[in-house]
Formats: structure tokens, sequence, C-alpha cells
């Protein structure tokens, strides 16, 4: 029998009683949990309908009460309206009189003789249904003519000695029932709502000011008019697949439902890990079991095996024979075949020997290098710090002679910033490789960082010991402007660096498949095939043409590095030593804006055009406002993403610029919720943020903002910005 046959039946003896024990469990727990979880939303439910019907039972009994007043029955209602305030003496519950046509004689809310809103179509229909019967009436949700607010109660019809009918109204707000809705050990995710005999919602524990007064989604209300009871499964209006359980109050005739996230219900499937575990342990047994009677088995052939490999050392053959195990018996005639192929393997391990040796070369130039720039920067401060020394012990001896103190002061000042910006260029270099610049991006145009670079070496003399010729076309890229410059410099020092004098630099700028190519030629000492190879890599340096210019061997790294941050990219080129180096830095270009008509606006000469900004920090909220009045804007401000909604909802601005990182909403969802509304799905959106990389920019896009901004903004660019979109 083969050893795949052994390993076959193991692995069958192992899987077969694992997953079906483990689906037999699972399915157990999930039943059993689901079963608990659904018998606690109806105890919830139930408990919520006790509480309600024992809040309004205590109002129909005080109505009761009220009903059978002596004072009442004699007309004389200030009377009764000081009993009324006083049998509601308890928190939440309030007393109304009501004539026939439905008009409040007085309302506990109100002084007595205050004047009342008159009764709408409604109230009317409300109090001839109540005097037409003789028992209490529990309302639906009721908008009060007296507060304006939502409320409940129960009705009696009372009729007085003289022949009137008036009904005695014992009411409370809805926000009273909310208070009453169970709250303890109750999970933050379970919804329990109050629905009255219509399907409106009366009461609601989460969210109540936004759902109160509104009915359910429409399959959610067949349910509660068709007077279900019992476990149903449905979305919510927020979306969510919810389990349901119904109790119906046979007191009120309202419906109470509970809601839990069929997500939460299901959850407990984890717990069946631990049944399945138990299952995994049993099939490993079974495994361990197995793996003994099968080890027996091929203890013999190992053994014959064994003895055979030990000849190989010998350099002996190991004779053939039938170990009555198929795969053993390959083994063997390996084991056979092996004395041939000493020789082989002895070569292998010369090649392999020899590519240790290379490994060691390397590991010592590398050591080399590291020697090379401790020396060179040791070099380097040496320097500034002899002329220094020498000039500091100089001025004790030319005490008095104020021409060479002066002179000597100025070489100490010179020398004292060649060595700050030695120190410099490396923290800065170490920053910069390490990924910790703060890059602050804004539009930047690369021809005029370049001729700005070219001013500064104009300044210094470069053209004086250089020709430097400079071809450029008018391109736009995103970075930062003082790094952009930092790297051109650096190239074009780089050049003249290695260029002797009297050698030319060319610097040539264009676009082309909507890339920024800025190309730095000269025709220096070039670089042979290795030196190119490693040129990018930090502290390599090439043989300086004049020492008085020489670095730490840290620009092309730092460079390198600065172009990958802005999404760039940095290429060396040298047909060889004595021919000349090119570099070529390639940035994303960003699309050319048309420039508008008119000229551009000044302080104070805005389009008037009416602004929301919605920012949480109050410095950048007020400097933002500022700065757009200032500019000619009408400008309001909100200090959070609800407040915007709100305001963007009554003013209507052209424009609103709005943060993405906010304490209550995201302005991602500030944006959805405008443009899914009619009203306000025209007002231009511009997302002004900290959030500047392009996964952040796609998803302004898709939540439906016109612009991105990334913070701080230029006030130009975020004026041209306003009046781009007004436009």
């Amino acid at each position: 029998m083969k050893v795949r046959s052994h390993i076959a039946l193991l692995v069958l003896a192992v899987l077969v009683p694992t997953v079906l024990f483990s689906v037999l469990a699972l399915d157990v727990l999930l039943k059993a949990e689901r079963k608990a979880a659904l018998r606690s939303m109806q105890e919830l439910a139930r408990a919520s309908v006790n509480v309600m019907d024992r809040e309004m039972t205590f109002a129909m009994a005080t109505a009761h009460t009220l009903s059978t007043s002596r004072v009442l029955h004699a007309g004389d209602f200030k009377q009764f309206y000081e009993q009324a305030t006083a049998a509601n003496t308890r928190a939440g519950i309030r007393a109304a009189l009501l004539d026939e046509t439905g008009q409040q004689i007085f309302n506990t809310v109100r002084e007595y003789g205050s004047p009342i809103a008159p009764p709408g179509v409604a109230a009317k229909a409300r109090v001839r249904h109540v005097l037409a019967g003789t028992g209490p009436v529990f309302s639906d949700l009721i908008k009060g003519s007296a507060t304006g607010k939502y409320v409940v109660g129960v009705e009696y019809p009372v009729g007085l000695r003289d022949g009137r009918r008036v009904v005695v109204n014992e009411w409370m707000f809805v926000d009273h029932l909310n208070r009453l809705l169970p709250a303890q050990d109750v999970p933050g995710s379970w919804l329990i709502a109050v629905f009255d005999k219509q399907g409106i919602t009366i009461a609601r524990n989460r969210h109540p000011d936004k759902f109160v007064g509104k009915p359910p989604r429409p399959e959610r209300l067949r349910t509660i008019l068709a007077g279900f009871e019992g476990v149903s499964r449905a979305y919510t209006r927020d979306g969510i697949e919810m389990y349901g359980a119904w109790e119906r109050s046979s007191l009120t005739g309202w419906t109470v439902g509970v809601g839990v996230p069929v997500a939460e219900i299901e959850r407990t499937a984890a717990q069946s890990v631990a049944l399945l575990a138990a299952g995994f342990l049993i099939a490993i047994l079974l495994a361990l079991g197995g793996a003994v009677l099968f080890s027996r088995r091929l203890l013999r052939s190992i053994r014959h095996v064994s003895a055979a490999a030990d000849m190989l050392p010998c350099y002996e053959i190991p004779p053939v024979a039938d170990l009555r195990v198929e795969e053993m018996n390959r083994l063997q005639r390996s084991l056979h075949d092996a004395g041939s192929m000493l020789a082989a393997a002895e070569r292998s391990r010369q090649e392999h020997l020899h590519q240790a040796v290379q490994a060691r070369q390397l590991a010592e130039e590398q050591n080399r290098s590291k020697d090379e720039f401790l020396a060179m920067l040791g070099h380097e401060l040496r320097n500034p710090l002899a002329a220094i020394v020498s000039g500091s012990t100089l001025l004790d001896r030319v005490a008095g002679d104020q021409a060479q103190i002066a002179r000597i002061g100025t070489i100490i000042a010179r020398q004292s910033q060649h060595l700050t910006k030695l120190v410099d260029d490396l923290l800065d270099a170490h920053r910069i490789l390490s990924g910790k610049v703060n890059l602050r991006r804004a539009p930047v145009d690369l021809k005029q960082a370049v001729q700005t670079c070219l001013t500064g070496f104009e300044a210094r003399g470069a053209m004086q010991t250089h020709r430097i010729e400079a071809e450029l076309t008018g391109v736009t890229i995103e970075g930062d402007p003082t790094r952009i410059e930092q790297m051109i410099c650096n190239l074009v020092d780089n050049a003249l660096k290695y260029t002797p004098r009297g050698g030319t630099v060319q610097l040539a700028l264009r676009q082309e498949d909507g890339q920024a190519v800025l190309a730095i030629a000269d025709n220096g000492i070039g670089m042979s095939a290795e030196l190119l190879e490693k040129a990018q890599d930090v502290f390599v340096q090439g043989q300086v043409v004049n020492r008085a210019k020489g670095g730490l061997g840290i620009g092309l790294a730092v460079v390198k590095s600065l172009a990958a941050q802005h999404g760039g990219t940095l290429e060396a080129r040298s047909p060889g030593v004595g021919q000349g180096s090119v570099f070529t830095l390639r940035f994303p270009a960003l699309p050319i804006v048309p420039a508008a008509v008119s000229a551009p606006a000044t302080v104070g000469e805005g389009t008037g055009a009416s602004v929301i900004v919605v920012e949480d920090n109050p410095d950048v909220r007020d400097l933002m406002v500022l700065m757009l009045t200032t500019h000619g804007f009408s400008v309001q401000a909100a200090e959070n993403g609800r407040r915007g909604l709100e305001l963007a909802r009554q003013t209507r601005p052209l424009v609103a610029l709005i943060d993405i990182d906010m304490p209550d909403i995201s302005g991602h969802e500030v944006a959805r919720q405008l443009k899914a509304d009619p009203d306000t799905a025209g007002i231009r959106l511009v997302a002004v943020t900290g959030y500047g990389l392009p996964v952040e920019k796609a998803r302004a896009v898709e939540a439906g903002f016109d612009r991105h901004l990334t913070k701080p903004v230029p006030v130009e660019l975020l004026v041209e910005c306003i009046k781009q979109l007004v436009a």
C-alpha cells in the first residue's frame, strides 16, 4: 500500500467527523441563540407596552376622577381649573377642558383665561367622537393647539347640569413617553418605537426628534395596521435590516415594536467556535492515533534506509532491497544514485564559496564607502573650523587694527555659515530620506522656480565661471515651492560642481504626456557605468573638480527622495567619463486653466456672491470669514456639519466651503445630503481640508464636491476658485 493511500485515509478520518460535527454544532448554536434573543425582544416589547399602559391608566383614572367634580358639573370652570392643576402634580401630565365645538376652555399648561387658538378640523372630529360615547377614549398622536407640540391623551365626556356637554382631557407630551421607554440593560443598537392606532410614531428611543409624527416604512405600517403581534424581519428607514418584535396594547390600541439588527443576532455564531474547536481536537486525536499505527509500519523501512545513508560518507554504494513500501524503495534507489552525484555536489559547494567571497567583498566596499564619507565629512568640517579657530586666535594679536578685525570677522562669519550649511544639509537630508518632511502643497510655476534658482546662482557669480543656457516652457505642478526650488538648485549646483570652469550647463523645461519634464545637462566629467548605477545613493560622490564646492554626497539622494514624495522621478544618464551628465526630473503636470477675461480682483472688489464657511476650528473659521469678506463676498459661517446643513438650506448660498473632519458629521456626509436635496443641489461645493492625498481627492469627488483645496490655501487661489464656480 502506498504512503499516499495511508495519508488519504488519515485525512478522511480527520475531516469527515470534523466537518459534520462542526456544521451540526454551528446550526444548533445559531438556532438557540437566535431564539433566546428573539424572546428577549418580545419581553422588552411587552415591558414597553406595560409602561405605556401604566402611564395611560394613571391618566385615565385622573380624568375619571375629575369628571365627577361638583364644581365642573356646576359650570364653575375657574375653580375646576384649580382642581385640575392640583390633581396633576405628577410630572409630565396636564389637563384640558374642551366644549362641544372642540374649543379649549382652558389648558393647565397656561394661565386660566389665556387665549387659545381655535380648534382644527381634526380636533372637532375627535371631540364629536368622544361625546358620541360614554367612556374614555385614548387619542392618537395630536399636535396641541395650546402648545404647538405633539401630545397624546385620554378624554372623558361629561354632561353639565345646565345641559351642556364638555370633554375632560388628560394629556402629556410625547417627550414624557420617550423618557418612560426602557433604557437600563438595553443595548444601544436596539430600537424601541411606539405607534398609535393609525401607525404614526408616538415615541422612539433613538432620534425621536426625527421620526415622531411620521409613519414608518410602508411594509411596517401594514404590519401595525393589521394588528400583527410576533416577530418579523424587515429594513428600517435607516436602511438597516432588523428583526422586529411587535406587541399591541389592548388598553390604548397602540403598538410597540422592538427592532434589533439582524447582524447582531447572527453574531452569536462566534460562540460556536468553542464547539468547533472541540471537534477539531477530536479529529487531531484521531489523526494522532492513525499516525502511530502508520509510523510502526514505516519504522522497519526507515531502519534500512538509514543504514544505506550511513554508507554515503564513505563513498560506498548502498545495496537495493525490497522494503515493501513503494516510496521507500524509491528513496533507496535515490541513495544508490547519490554516490555518483557527490562530485557535482562538491563543485556546487565551491561555487557557493565563491559567491560568499563576492558578498564579503561587497561588504568591505560598503565599509570603505562609510570610511570615505567619514573622512570627507571630517575634511569638510575641519576646513571651516580651522579658519574659525585661526581667526579667533588672530583677534587677540591684531587688537586695535579695525581693518584686520573686520577682515577676520568676515572670514569667521563666512566659514560659520558654511559650517552651518553642512550641518543643516545633514539634518535636512535625514528628515527627507526618512520621509518625515512635511510638504506644504500648492500650485507651482516650474518655469518661475527655475528662474528664481538661476537668479540666485547669478548673484553668487556662477555666470562668470560657467555658461548657463535655459530653454523654458511654462508648466504648473502641485508641490511644496521651497522643496521644488531646493531640488532644482541642488541639481544645478551639482552640475557646476562637476563641470570645469568655462563649461556649459543647459536647462530645458517642457511638458509631454501630461508630465512636466526638467532636464539639466552639463559637459563636465561625466560618470562611469559603475558610478551611474549608484549615483543616487546616499554618501556616493564622484571626483569633485573644485574641492571648494565639495559636499557630503547626499544631494542626489535628497532630490530623489523629494521627487518621489511629490509623485515624480529622478533619472540620471551619462555617455561615460569625460562626456558630461544629464539629470531629468519628471512631475505630474496640472491642467492649464484659461485665464479670466476680466482683470484680477483686488481687495474689496469681490462679486458680492453669497458664501458659507463650514469649519469647526474657530480661528480658521474666523480668519476665512474675514478674508473672504475683505474680498467683497457675503459670508456666513457654521461651526459643525449639522449647523452647516441648516445654514445652507436657509440661505441657499452660491458656494459652500466645507471642512472634511468635523466632530458631528463629516464633510463628505454634508456634501451628500446637500446634493440629495433638490433645494440645495445647485450649491457649488469646495472641500477645504488638510487631507491632500489623491485618494482623499477622489473621495471628495464621489461625495459631490466640485473642487478640493488642501490647507493652507493661499487667499488668491481661494478667491479665484470661488469666482470660477460663481461664473
